[in-house]
């Protein structure tokens, strides 16, 4: 009987540590096109400054994406956050880096969506800007200027001011904008505010954001403020990172100084964007830098377009 317990003690511990090589084994990396014909069965994250519960492995190339442990994730390429290919940080120490995104992840339960964004870890932990576009494969009309807002108005509430927009294919239902380590907007397909999240009284209720180390921000939001259950559907999602300035997008100028970085227009029509997810470096910068140099500041007919930068994600029916 000894003898017995004993085997099977050995062969309980052998098979731990078989499934342990298992679930650390490297993932092989998918095109955003190949990763978005596979289901996604997600799971529930709790949003509270830790990200140990996203327990999906990261696939082993860059600029790739894998369905792996009931999640969405696409790992960015280090080092692109150059914008049309030529943006500089701003000089001041604190604003040096924190727009190179690192890794984009979806998963989702029967009450919330939720998204992990990482960037490179800033040297301030309100440097962060980061635009998340929301386009519901098959659906009618839609956004495609990503929440620019009224320049006369200048709030953080009406607009991201990036100088971007999306193709009419890309059309967005909803934009999601967080700043900082704890700030975010919600916008529907009308330019709506419909979610806000301050940490202050009169947040939205469910619409949460937390930090993990200024770089890694976790977001949560009901599905009341986004049409219901998307399982079944198709959604593209469309994310960009650059830096904030009072919670708007801070500008990219054609020179950098202190408080902007460097790279863009004269007539700053360009994004204040460094980097997207969904493709290559080359597209990328192609995408970044298709804005009009010739155009009137603010005129939106003048922004760069986003058509072959974005992230399909395929949510399978819920467990």
């Amino acid at each position: 009987m000894v003898k017995l317990v004993s085997v099977l003690a050995i062969v309980s511990v052998l098979s731990a540590v078989s499934f342990a090589e298992e679930t650390t084994q490297a993932v092989k990396g998918l095109s955003a096109a190949e990763a978005g014909r596979v289901p996604l069965i997600g799971h529930t994250i709790t949003v509270d400054k830790n990200v140990r519960d996203w327990v999906g492995t990261a696939p082993e190339e860059e600029n790739a994406a894998a369905v792996n442990n009931s999640e969405y994730i696409w790992k960015d390429a280090t080092g692109d956050d150059k914008g049309n290919g030529n943006y500089t940080y701003p000089l001041n120490k604190a604003l040096k880096k924190g727009a190179d995104l690192k890794e984009f992840r979806v998963t989702y339960d029967k009450d919330n969506l939720y998204l992990l964004v990482k960037t490179d870890r800033p040297a301030d932990w309100w440097t962060g800007y980061r635009i998340i576009g929301i386009h519901k494969k098959g659906a009618v009309g839609g956004m495609t200027l990503l929440a620019q807002g009224d320049p006369d108005e200048c709030s953080s509430d009406s607009g991201t001011y990036a100088n971007l927009k999306v193709s009419p294919d890309l059309a967005c239902q909803y934009v999601v904008v967080v700043s900082s380590t704890y700030k975010g907007r919600i916008w529907d397909e009308k330019g709506k505010l419909i979610g806000r999240k301050e940490a202050a009284p009169d947040d939205t209720a469910g619409f949460k954001i937390e930090d993990s180390n200024w770089n890694a921000i976790e977001i949560a939001i009901p599905w009341t403020l986004l049409g219901g259950n998307p399982a079944g559907q198709t959604w593209e999602f469309i994310v960009a990172t650059g830096q904030q300035d009072n919670d708007m997008a801070r500008p990219v100028k054609e020179q950098a100084d202190e408080w902007n970085g460097g790279g863009g227009a004269a007539n700053r029509a360009n994004p204040y964007v460094y980097d997207l997810a969904g493709a290559d470096k080359a597209t990328q910068e192609k995408e970044l830098g298709s804005y009009d140099g010739d155009a009137d500041e603010d005129d939106p007919k003048g922004f760069a377009t986003i058509d072959k930068s974005y992230l399909t994600v395929n949510f399978g029916l819920m467990r």
